[in-house]
Protein backbone atom coordinates (compact mmCIF):
# COMPACT_ATOMS: atom_id res chain seq x y z
CA UNK A 1 0.00 0.00 0.00
CA UNK A 2 1.23 3.43 -0.77
CA UNK A 3 -1.67 5.78 -0.12
CA UNK A 4 -5.38 5.71 0.71
CA UNK A 5 -8.26 7.68 -0.80
CA UNK A 6 -11.86 7.82 0.43
CA UNK A 7 -14.93 8.13 -1.81
CA UNK A 8 -18.39 9.51 -1.00
CA UNK A 9 -19.74 6.07 -0.02
CA UNK A 10 -17.22 5.58 2.79
CA UNK A 11 -15.14 3.10 0.84
CA UNK A 12 -11.48 3.76 0.90
CA UNK A 13 -8.98 2.76 -1.72
CA UNK A 14 -5.43 1.60 -1.37
CA UNK A 15 -3.43 3.38 -4.03
CA UNK A 16 -0.25 2.00 -5.58
CA UNK A 17 1.76 2.31 -8.74
CA UNK A 18 3.57 -0.08 -11.06
CA UNK A 19 6.37 -0.52 -8.52
CA UNK A 20 4.06 -2.37 -6.12
CA UNK A 21 4.80 -5.56 -8.05
CA UNK A 22 8.40 -5.40 -6.84
CA UNK A 23 7.39 -5.57 -3.17
CA UNK A 24 4.15 -7.59 -3.10
CA UNK A 25 5.22 -11.21 -2.72
CA UNK A 26 1.88 -12.67 -3.82
CA UNK A 27 1.27 -10.53 -6.91
CA UNK A 28 1.70 -11.41 -10.55
CA UNK A 29 0.62 -9.66 -13.73
CA UNK A 30 -1.93 -12.41 -14.31
CA UNK A 31 -3.50 -11.85 -10.88
CA UNK A 32 -3.59 -8.09 -11.42
CA UNK A 33 -5.23 -8.49 -14.83
CA UNK A 34 -7.83 -10.88 -13.37
CA UNK A 35 -8.67 -8.44 -10.55
CA UNK A 36 -9.08 -5.58 -13.02
CA UNK A 37 -11.34 -7.76 -15.18
CA UNK A 38 -13.41 -8.70 -12.09
CA UNK A 39 -13.75 -5.07 -10.99
CA UNK A 40 -11.94 -5.60 -7.68
CA UNK A 41 -8.96 -3.51 -8.80
CA UNK A 42 -8.88 -0.31 -10.83
CA UNK A 43 -6.02 0.51 -13.19
CA UNK A 44 -5.29 3.75 -15.05
CA UNK A 45 -2.45 5.40 -16.91
CA UNK A 46 -2.90 8.70 -15.05
CA UNK A 47 -3.83 9.71 -11.53
CA UNK A 48 -6.67 11.85 -12.88
CA UNK A 49 -8.17 8.88 -14.75
CA UNK A 50 -7.84 6.68 -11.65
CA UNK A 51 -9.58 9.34 -9.53
CA UNK A 52 -12.48 9.42 -11.98
CA UNK A 53 -12.78 5.63 -11.92
CA UNK A 54 -13.14 5.59 -8.13
CA UNK A 55 -15.34 8.68 -7.89
CA UNK A 56 -12.85 11.01 -6.22
CA UNK A 57 -12.23 14.64 -7.22
CA UNK A 58 -9.18 14.42 -9.54
CA UNK A 59 -7.62 17.71 -8.37
CA UNK A 60 -7.85 16.74 -4.70
CA UNK A 61 -6.64 13.22 -5.46
CA UNK A 62 -3.58 14.39 -7.42
CA UNK A 63 -2.70 16.91 -4.69
CA UNK A 64 -3.06 14.21 -2.02
CA UNK A 65 -0.67 11.95 -3.93
CA UNK A 66 1.81 14.83 -4.37
CA UNK A 67 1.63 15.54 -0.64
CA UNK A 68 2.05 11.88 0.15
CA UNK A 69 5.10 11.58 -2.11
CA UNK A 70 6.68 14.60 -0.40
CA UNK A 71 6.12 12.90 2.98
CA UNK A 72 7.93 9.81 1.67
CA UNK A 73 10.85 12.06 0.67
CA UNK A 74 10.86 13.73 4.10
CA UNK A 75 10.34 10.46 5.97
CA UNK A 76 7.56 12.09 7.99
CA UNK A 77 3.84 12.76 7.53
CA UNK A 78 2.99 16.07 9.26
CA UNK A 79 -0.76 15.65 8.66
CA UNK A 80 -0.90 12.57 10.88
CA UNK A 81 2.30 13.25 12.83
CA UNK A 82 3.86 9.90 12.01
CA UNK A 83 6.59 8.30 9.97
CA UNK A 84 5.92 7.91 6.27
CA UNK A 85 5.79 4.77 4.16
CA UNK A 86 8.70 4.29 1.79
CA UNK A 87 6.83 3.66 -1.48
CA UNK A 88 5.91 6.61 -3.65
CA UNK A 89 3.05 6.69 -6.12
CA UNK A 90 4.70 7.93 -9.31
CA UNK A 91 5.03 5.27 -12.03
CA UNK A 92 2.08 4.40 -14.28
CA UNK A 93 -0.03 2.41 -14.41
CA UNK A 94 -1.66 3.35 -11.12
CA UNK A 95 -3.89 1.03 -9.11
CA UNK A 96 -6.73 1.45 -6.62
CA UNK A 97 -8.26 -1.39 -4.67
CA UNK A 98 -11.47 -0.75 -2.71
CA UNK A 99 -11.68 -1.52 1.00
CA UNK A 100 -14.31 -1.09 3.71
CA UNK A 101 -13.47 -0.23 7.30
CA UNK A 102 -13.80 -3.17 9.69
CA UNK A 103 -12.46 -4.12 13.08
CA UNK A 104 -10.31 -7.18 12.66
CA UNK A 105 -7.55 -6.95 15.21
CA UNK A 106 -6.13 -4.43 17.64
CA UNK A 107 -2.58 -3.86 16.49
CA UNK A 108 -0.26 -2.47 19.11
CA UNK A 109 -2.81 -2.49 21.90
CA UNK A 110 -2.18 -2.00 25.57
CA UNK A 111 1.11 -2.99 27.12
CA UNK A 112 0.74 -5.61 29.85
CA UNK A 113 3.04 -7.44 32.24
CA UNK A 114 3.10 -11.20 33.01
CA UNK A 115 0.23 -10.75 35.48
CA UNK A 116 -1.71 -8.90 32.76
CA UNK A 117 -1.67 -5.54 34.54
CA UNK A 118 -1.95 -2.66 32.08
CA UNK A 119 1.28 -0.64 32.02
CA UNK A 120 1.15 3.15 31.53
CA UNK A 121 3.49 5.22 29.34
CA UNK A 122 5.86 5.67 32.28
CA UNK A 123 6.23 1.89 32.61
CA UNK A 124 4.15 1.69 35.80
CA UNK A 125 1.33 -0.72 36.60
CA UNK A 126 -2.13 0.86 36.56
CA UNK A 127 -3.63 -0.63 39.72
CA UNK A 128 -6.85 -2.57 39.20
CA UNK A 129 -6.65 -2.47 35.40
CA UNK A 130 -6.07 -5.74 33.56
CA UNK A 131 -6.16 -6.56 29.87
CA UNK A 132 -6.54 -9.79 27.93
CA UNK A 133 -7.23 -10.68 24.33
CA UNK A 134 -6.83 -8.44 21.33
CA UNK A 135 -6.75 -5.24 23.36
CA UNK A 136 -3.41 -6.47 24.72
CA UNK A 137 -1.95 -6.41 21.22
CA UNK A 138 1.54 -5.55 22.45
CA UNK A 139 2.48 -9.22 21.98
CA UNK A 140 2.36 -9.00 18.20
CA UNK A 141 4.25 -5.73 17.92
CA UNK A 142 4.08 -4.80 14.20
CA UNK A 143 2.52 -7.86 12.64
CA UNK A 144 0.17 -10.74 13.37
CA UNK A 145 -1.31 -13.84 11.80
CA UNK A 146 -5.08 -14.12 11.69
CA UNK A 147 -6.52 -16.37 14.38
CA UNK A 148 -3.35 -16.89 16.36
CA UNK A 149 -4.46 -14.57 19.17
CA UNK A 150 -6.96 -17.18 20.38
CA UNK A 151 -4.37 -18.83 22.62
CA UNK A 152 -3.52 -15.45 24.15
CA UNK A 153 -7.21 -14.67 24.72
CA UNK A 154 -7.77 -17.92 26.63
CA UNK A 155 -4.46 -17.82 28.51
CA UNK A 156 -4.62 -14.19 29.59
CA UNK A 157 -8.35 -14.39 30.23
CA UNK A 158 -7.71 -17.23 32.66
CA UNK A 159 -4.84 -15.34 34.32
CA UNK A 160 -7.08 -12.26 34.61
CA UNK A 161 -9.84 -14.28 36.24
CA UNK A 162 -7.45 -15.94 38.69
CA UNK A 163 -5.89 -12.61 39.68
CA UNK A 164 -9.29 -10.96 40.03
CA UNK A 165 -10.49 -13.80 42.29
CA UNK A 166 -7.39 -13.75 44.50
CA UNK A 167 -7.45 -9.96 44.82
CA UNK A 168 -11.25 -9.78 45.22
CA UNK A 169 -11.59 -7.44 42.26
Amino acid sequence: MAQAAIDNDGLFYLIADENIKETAYNTSQEKIDAQVANGTLYRADSLEELAEQIGVDPAVFVQTIKDYNSYVDAGYDPEFEKGAFDLKVEKAPFYATPRKPAVHHTMGGLKIDTEIHVINKQGQVIQGLYAAGEVAGELHVGNRLGGNFLTDIFTFGRIAAEIAITKNC
